[in-house]
């Protein structure tokens, strides 16, 4: 009954997809589209809603029940266990590409039809996979319990992390899907509900990247956010297209909406496909063919179509010739660049045989973090002439800070972030008065990061502390940590205001005399990694904010 559910879904969602090409008048063909559309969100989110109460009630005779939890798991994980495996992932996919489904629906203009028809046919495409890895697969003999989550699983960060992300490759969809209505006259309505899923894709996928990373530092067990995973890079490349795109405030570009969803596709082929195993921690380890086939399908017809496009070049813009030191270009250009890169890293190893060492990335973002600095102060050029040995005096000043913070004098890495600490000691010293809030609001955010990165995995140092013979506990920065509490843990994270202390407990060595050697990593102010990624996601909104407090502020004018 449950595959049948599903299967009816899907031939509904098909035939959304089919009445695309058919000759109907648009008023009636709307009509007919709601109605199937309504009866397929009803039916796929009975589904999902069946496959969770299953998780919930611990019915093993399921094999996706039984391999993902078990009587002891908790509520709230027996709930996300849903999107832990293939066959649910592909269930939340769908669920999400239904609900979001509604919204295409009421997109208006002549040209609407068509937009849900690519958006239809692309859930069909999802839905046919889901169908294929078989989420509601029964066993022959009921087991008493089932396997469980794995420990790494069990963290709240896990619990968003993965819708985030479908909610951003969904949100992709309807971008890609909206493509068709771009024309060289496209009119205002047009770029707005392009700029509206730009912002949405890019929000949600920078949400999940950031939760995943905190995840990661978290619960796998190596003291990092980040590793230059291919599938981490394939989740970062569209993130950075996304920006560079909403950099250039112009969308009249079939580009802006194919690009991030061919990119978003060929990284879930790598995940999915079973390709990676041996390269990433987070890819699946066993491929089925035909969902590989229909991904690769997914994404080589978008990079066909994105072709098609450029040779009938719909596209028609006047270009400006040469660059000015003010032109957004020049930071598009860095942005796109650096996401080619490394996209280049992570495909290398597939072609080559060869696995990308970790000195690349480190290579390409130390020289996108300095041109990403040096741009800053371009634009603030004016500025830059007339305060900046005041500038150079304060970034020396954070400079010399941080060294007390970190404990640590490494000159080239010290050196690298007085370049980017620049940037915002010159709006310090300028009063924030040449650009607007939303503009330092969201730079100041990346700046953070930035400074958190280099912070964290530059400046830190590896220490160890000797416990005294028959101690039950060690002190680590004047705090006391006992031996049971490391013994209880793969990892354990100490977190201070200015670092975090990561001692990892299989590195422990044991000495005579009853003794212990417990070695531990800095990592110096990571706390800016985390606050600069949340700044950045958070602009949009205060950019609205800003935007209706000034409206509110001229409204009570006005009425004055």
């Amino acid at each position: 009954m449950e595959n049948i559910l599903m299967l009816l879904a899907s031939f509904l969602c098909g035939c959304c997809a089919l009445l695309y090409f058919t000759p109907i008048p648009p008023k009636k063909l709307n009509k007919v589209l709601h109605i199937l559309w309504y009866l397929t969100v009803a039916l796929v989110t009975f589904t999902t809603v069946l496959m969770i109460t299953l998780q919930v009630f611990s019915r093993f005779e399921y094999q996706y029940v039984y391999h993902h939890t078990s009587r002891n798991t908790a509520l709230i994980y027996k709930i996300s266990s849903l999107w832990s495996g293939q066959e649910g992932s592909f269930l939340l996919w769908a669920f999400l590409l239904c609900i979001m489904g509604l919204f295409v629906l009421k997109i208006k203009g002549q040209k609407s039809t068509r937009v849900f028809g690519i958006y239809s046919s692309i859930s069909f495409c999802i839905f046919l996979m889901c169908i294929i890895s078989k989420p509601f697969l029964k066993m022959e003999i009921t087991p008493s319990d089932g396997l469980g989550l794995t420990q790494a699983l069990k963290d709240p960060w896990m619990i968003v992390h993965p819708p985030l992300v479908f909610i951003a490759y969904s949100a992709m969809a309807i971008l890609f899907s909206l493509s068709i209505t771009v024309t060289k006259d496209s009119n205002k309505i047009i770029n707005s509900h392009i700029l509206t899923w730009l912002r949405i894709s890019w929000v949600f996928l920078g949400l999940g990247i950031l939760s995943g990373s905190i995840w990661a530092y978290r619960a796998l067990g190596w003291g990092g956010y980040w590793a230059w995973d291919p599938i981490e890079n394939t989740a970062l490349v569209p993130w950075l297209v996304l920006t560079g795109y909403l950099h250039n405030k112009d969308y009249n570009h079939r580009s802006v909406c194919i690009v991030p969803f061919s990119i978003a596709c060929f990284g879930v082929f790598l995940a999915r496909s079973g390709i990676l195993k041996d390269q990433s921690a987070h890819a699946y380890t066993d491929g089925n063919i035909i969902i590989s086939g229909i991904i690769l399908c997914l994404f080589m017809g978008a990079f066909l179509y994105l072709i098609s496009t450029r040779i009938r070049k719909v596209n028609v813009t006047t270009k400006k010739k040469g660059f000015s030191l003010h032109d957004k270009r020049l930071i598009i250009y860095s942005i796109n660049g650096y996401a080619a890169l490394i996209f280049i890293g992570t495909v290398s190893p597939i072609i080559l045989k060869i696995n990308t060492p970790i000195i690349y990335y480190s290579a390409i973002s130390i020289a996108f973090a300095s041109i990403y600095s040096i741009l800053l102060l371009v634009w603030d050029l004016e500025w830059l002439k007339r305060r900046n040995i005041l500038m150079l005096v304060v970034s020396t000043i954070f400079v010399m800070g941080m060294i007390v913070l970190s404990g640590s004098i490494k000159f080239w890495w010290l050196l690298l972030l007085w370049i980017c600490l620049m940037p915002p000691s010159l709006w310090l010293v300028s009063g924030f008065r040449t650009k607007s809030l939303n503009y330092y609001f969201s730079h100041l955010g990346m700046v953070l990061l930035i400074l958190g990165t280099i912070g964290s995995s530059s400046l830190g140092k590896e220490a160890s502390v000797i416990t005294d013979a028959d101690s039950n506990h060690i002190v680590i920065y004047g705090k006391e940590i006992s031996l049971t509490e490391l013994g209880a843990k793969d990892m354990l994270i100490l977190t201070f205001p200015t670092m975090d202390i990561v001692v990892q407990t299989s590195k422990i060595i044991t000495l005579s005399e009853g003794r212990y050697f417990i070695p531990y990593v800095t990592k110096p102010l990571i706390i800016l990694f985390w606050i600069g990624g949340f700044v950045i996601l958070a602009s949009p909104g205060m950019r609205a904010l800003f935007l209706r407090v000034k409206i509110f502020k001229h409204t009570n004018h006005d009425i004055d």
